[in-house]
């Protein structure tokens, strides 16, 4: 048997918790850990977490730090060959690590597939199909060389198709080499998966193996100024990376133009183009200055990044 490591950040849904915790608990490849860290809930969660009884079943209690603190403690204490995320509002399907473990085990080291999204009563509203539907901003469709390249990391360089973190299942080989989480708030998920493309094989599975959970209380729906200033910096901070990673063999100047000709029409930032630029030239000014990590400091410094925020159209 292979030994995964399942690592469920909980926060404040004391509604969904059970439900995440038995898709784990009940799956049908049982050589697996979960470890749930619990960031500090404030409802009536922990009274389930503190009477599971599993020997496979480890809880973490620790204060308020974020999701992407509580996701890399749990990362940190797995033992597993294989690590997949599941938020505390989601939920497995039964074969989900059994079906993502054949391909792994085939040379992948990540791998996401589609979801069927429900409310918070468990209604499905539909299923996401990777790239080819329910993105969460309109984008240019791709035609061309890029596409046929690499669809999933050109599709993943456009838009977070793989929408949550609870959507991949990774190697350790994988998690050793590029870390964990950073520190965004909004889309630490999409950060680690475009560092991932660069130096890993990843696919998505075309089939729907996990319930994605939409409801009032999303992360996503709390500061939309913010999430979209880290959409910005994600694309500041990856487009060159990932760009030339589909572009190996190109020269320079087709380089170039091939990254300017994407900036410019297969993204969409939503009106924030000039806050883009602004990270840009802010990045570029600090490098000059010997920064070595200067995307680094528009996460830590609170003050810095919201001199950027406050010219994020909303």
């Amino acid at each position: 048997m292979t030994l995964v490591s399942v690592v469920i950040p909980s926060y404040n849904h004391e509604r969904y918790i059970r439900q995440a915790v038995e898709s784990v608990l009940f799956q049908s490849h049982s050589d697996l850990e979960l470890i749930v860290v619990d960031d500090g809930s404030s409802d009536r969660s922990l009274d389930y977490l503190r009477g599971v009884r599993d020997s496979r079943f480890r809880l973490v209690e620790q204060a308020n730090a974020g999701a992407h603190n509580a996701i890399n403690r749990g990362l940190a204490m797995a033992k597993g060959d294989y690590l997949a995320i599941l938020n505390s509002d989601d939920i497995f399907y039964p074969d989900r690590l059994a079906v993502c473990l054949h391909r792994l085990r085939a040379g992948v080291d990540l791998v996401a597939t589609w979801l069927e999204v429900i409310n918070h009563k468990g209604k499905v509203l539909g299923v996401k199909e990777g790239w080819q539907n329910m993105l969460p901003w309109p984008i240019t469709p791709l035609h061309g060389q890029l596409t046929v390249l690499d669809a999933f990391t050109i599709n993943l360089l456009q838009t977070n198709f793989v929408s949550t973190t609870s959507n991949m299942v990774f190697s350790r080989r994988l998690y050793e080499s590029i870390g964990g989480m950073a520190n965004l708030r909004f889309v630490h998920d999409w950060d680690f998966l475009l560092r991932a493309v660069c130096d890993f094989r990843c696919e998505l599975i075309e089939m729907p193996l996990l319930q994605y959970r939409i409801h009032a209380t999303n992360t996503i729906s709390s500061n939309r100024a913010w999430m979209l200033f880290e959409i910005c910096w994600v694309y500041a901070v990856h487009t060159s990376a990932v760009m030339s990673r589909l572009l190996r063999v190109a020269t320079d100047a087709e380089f170039a133009r091939a990254e300017v000709n994407f900036m410019g029409s297969a993204i969409n930032l939503q009106g924030n183009d000039r806050v883009l630029w602004m990270i840009l030239q802010f990045m570029k000014q600090q490098r000059r200055a010997g920064c070595q990590d200067p995307e680094m400091l528009l996460l830590e410094n609170a003050t810095l990044r919201q001199e950027f925020i406050r010219y994020i159209v909303v």
